[in-house]
C-alpha cells in the first residue's frame, strides 16, 4: 500500500480506532510537555553564547508577560495570562523560559514600526509557552506574536476538576464547545487593538491592524480554524489567515462550516501524528480558499511544542531538521498572506525534507 492509500485508509477507520490512542494518558502527556516542563536544564547551555547576532532578514526579539481581563459571555470575569514575542532593536540575550533557552530582551521596547501581529492558541493541556521556538522564529522574522494561556491549561489554578471532552464522539461537539478559548482570542485582538490606538501606551501603532493571523496546535488548531468561520457564527474578519498545527478537526468533517471557508489556511501534519494527520485531508479539500497541506517526516503530535527542543536553544532548534520546516513554511504563508509578498519561492514547492505537500492558491 503506498503512502497515499495508506492516508485514505487511516482516514476512513472507525473513530474509535484512529483515535485510540488519544486517551486521558496521552493527553496527560502532551499537557506536561506543551507547558515547558522538561528535563532541559540551565546547565546544558553553559557553552551557548551569552547573544545571539540575528542573521539576514532577522531582527532582535522583545518578550514581555501581559494580563488581559475580560467578561465571558456567561457573565464570568476572566483573567489570562498572555505573552508577547516582538521585533525589538535591543540586543536579544541567552534567556531561560523555564528551562527552555532562547535568545530575548525582556521587557525591551517594541520596534518603531507596524508589525503584522500573529495570536496563537495552545493544544489541551497546553500553556502559551508550549510551542517556543517556533513563537520566537516568527518574532525574529518581524512578527508580533501573542500567545493566551486558555482555561484548559495544566497548570492553571482551578476550583474544581477540569472537564475532559470526548475528542472521539464528533457529533457531542457544536459551536458552544470550549466557546472560552474563542472568547480569549477574540477578547485578546480586542485587548491589543486598543493599546494600538492609545496615545500614551507603547504598543500605539505597533500593530498593522490589517495584517492579523492566527496559529494554534491540536485543539488550538480547532480554535483557529473556529475563528475563520469553520463554525460561522465564531467568525472573527479581523483575522486574515490561519495556520492549524496537528490542528484536531473531526467535528468539522460533519459539522459546521469548514466548506465555506475563504480564509487563506496552511495545515501542518505529520507522518507519525496517527490520530490527527490521516484527518486533515479531508478538511483540505473542503476549504474553499486559498490552501496549504504539508506532511512532515517521521513526525508526531508533539513535534510543534517544546519537545522538539529538548537539549537546544530556540535558534538550535530551527537551523534544520523539521522545526526549520515548521518556521520557514509558516512564515512564509504569513508572508504571502499577511505582508502581501510576491516572492515566497518554499510555497511554491515540495521541499525534499516533507513527506507530501500540496496547495491550491485560487
Amino acid at each position: 500500500m503506498n503512502e497515499k492509500n495508506e492516508i485514505v485508509a487511516a482516514a476512513n477507520l472507525p473513530p474509535r480506532r484512529w483515535l485510540g490512542g488519544f486517551n486521558l494518558t496521552r493527553r496527560v502527556v502532551l499537557g506536561f510537555a506543551a507547558a515547558g516542563l522538561t528535563s532541559q536544564s540551565w546547565l546544558a547551555y553553559a557553552g551557548a553564547a551569552e547573544a545571539y547576532l540575528p542573521q539576514a532578514g532577522e531582527n532582535h526579539v522583545g518578550y514581555r508577560k501581559l494580563i488581559v481581563k475580560y467578561r465571558g459571555t456567561d457573565m464570568t470575569d476572566r483573567e489570562r495570562v498572555v505573552l508577547l514575542w516582538y521585533p525589538t532593536t535591543a540586543p536579544a540575550r541567552l534567556h531561560s523560559y523555564r528551562g527552555q533557552v532562547g535568545f530575548v530582551a525582556p521587557d525591551a521596547e517594541i520596534s518603531p514600526a507596524k508589525h503584522a501581529l500573529i495570536l496563537f492558541s495552545h493544544g489541551f493541556l497546553g500553556s502559551a509557552d508550549q510551542s517556543i521556538f517556533l513563537l520566537e522564529g516568527l518574532a525574529r522574522k518581524g512578527y508580533m506574536v501573542a500567545a493566551i494561556a486558555h482555561a484548559d491549561g495544566l497548570l492553571n489554578k482551578r476550583e474544581k476538576p477540569l472537564t475532559v471532552p470526548n475528542f472521539a464522539d464528533a457529533r457531542s461537539w457544536n459551536e458552544d464547545k470550549f466557546r472560552d478559548r474563542r472568547e480569549d482570542v477574540v477578547a485578546l485582538l480586542d485587548h491589543l487593538l486598543a493599546a494600538n490606538n492609545q496615545a500614551d501606551d507603547d504598543l500605539h501603532q505597533r500593530i498593522d491592524s490589517a495584517a492579523i493571523g492566527i496559529s494554534g496546535h491540536s485543539l488550538g488548531g480547532y480554535t483557529s480554524l473556529g475563528l475563520i468561520g469553520a463554525w460561522e457564527k465564531s467568525r472573527d474578519p479581523r483575522i486574515k489567515a490561519a495556520v492549524a498545527l496537528s490542528a484536531y478537526t473531526l467535528p468539522y468533517h460533519s459539522q459546521g462550516n469548514i466548506g465555506e471557508v475563504k480564509t487563506p489556511v496552511m495545515l501542518q501534519g505529520g507522518t507519525l501524528d496517527w490520530g490527527i494527520t490521516p484527518l486533515l485531508p479531508g478538511v483540505y479539500k473542503k476549504l474553499a480558499g486559498p490552501k496549504y497541506y504539508l506532511v512532515l517526516k517521521n513526525e508526531t503530535h508533539l513535534g510543534w511544542t517544546n519537545f522538539i527542543s529538548l537539549g537546544k536553544t530556540t535558534t538550535e532548534c530551527v537551523a534544520g531538521g523539521n522545526a526549520e520546516l515548521m518556521l520557514g513554511y509558516t512564515a512564509a504563508f504569513f508572508d504571502r498572506h499577511l505582508r502581501g509578498a510576491d516572492e515566497c519561492p518554499l510555497l511554491d514547492r515540495k521541499h525534499d525534507r516533507l513527506s507530501s505537500y500540496e496547495f491550491a492558491v485560487h
